[in-house]
């Protein structure tokens, strides 16, 4: 073969390989920068982190999405996604990140890649006000139902901690709640910060129980392999906590600092 017939065949070859490249070999970052939009899966049903009310999403949690978003040069798009099903909705790309008090565990850490911590709460359990002398800690759980969220680490600290407990699996925050007011469960394990709101909302009918049981630290979570899109949020988190954001955020929800690392 002659050598520029060779050089042509290469060039050829070339060309193939390029066209059959995978659509999704584009940088996440370029990606979402092109089409101009973050898209953020969350609950909404977890108030106060992200909660529909007078027909629109609000939160704590849509809050910092948008500032989030903002960052980056985008606008937030948020789609509601029980959390059952949420983190696989982030595996086939219907959303770009997950916002929802995802802490990275060490078998998620091999699916998923995470942020630097965005808040900082733990696990705590909660009761009927008639029921606070009986639950003090995860010993006082044998023989009783306890309410938990179906695929969390709550219930993965459950089964580890308190194995003599009868589990009962939620979907859905609310519906967990109104199981605890009803006599369904004896108590249940939540966010200790969203335990703090029941408090409130609820006017002290439940209340949070005892310490609490173990510490999480939440963070924006994304499929691996995308480096850039990491480095690009964990910057848009370190601003916003610079310059007072993330603080203005808690304050605003929580009427207290859960963005800062406890001592």
């Amino acid at each position: 073969m002659k050598p520029g017939w060779c050089l042509r065949v290469l060039l050829m070859l070339l060309c193939l390989l390029s066209s059959a490249a995978p659509a999704g070999a584009e940088d996440a970052l370029a990606r979402i920068q092109r089409k101009g939009e973050l898209e953020i899966g969350l609950e909404g049903t977890f108030p106060p982190y992200s909660l529909m009310a007078a027909g629109q999403l609000q939160g704590f949690e849509v809050d910092f999405g948008r500032a989030l978003a903002a960052q980056v040069g985008v606008a937030a798009r948020f789609q509601t996604i029980s959390w059952i099903h949420m983190l696989d909705s982030l595996t086939a790309g219907r959303v770009d990140v997950v916002i929802n008090q995802v802490v990275a565990t060490t078998e998620r850490s091999r699916k998923f890649d995470f942020s630097i911590p965005y808040t900082y709460s733990g696990l705590q359990m909660v009761v009927r006000k008639a029921d606070l002398t009986r639950f003090r800690g995860a010993a006082d759980l044998a023989g009783a139902h306890v309410g938990v969220g179906a695929g969390t680490n709550y219930e993965q600290w459950l089964r580890a901690n308190a194995p003599q407990a009868h589990i009962h699996l939620y979907h859905d925050d609310l519906v967990k709640y109104d199981g605890l007011r009803r006599g369904e469960v004896d108590a249940i394990v939540i966010n200790r910060l969203a335990a703090f709101n029941l408090m409130l909302t609820t006017h002290g009918e439940l209340v949070a129980s005892g310490r609490m049981l173990a510490r999480e630290d939440a963070c924006v979570t994304m499929r691996k392999g995308s480096p850039e899109l990491l480095s690009a949020v964990n910057r848009a988190i370190g601003s916003l906590r610079r310059d007072g954001t993330l603080m203005a955020l808690s304050r605003k929800w929580f009427k207290a600092d859960i963005t800062s690392p406890p001592d």
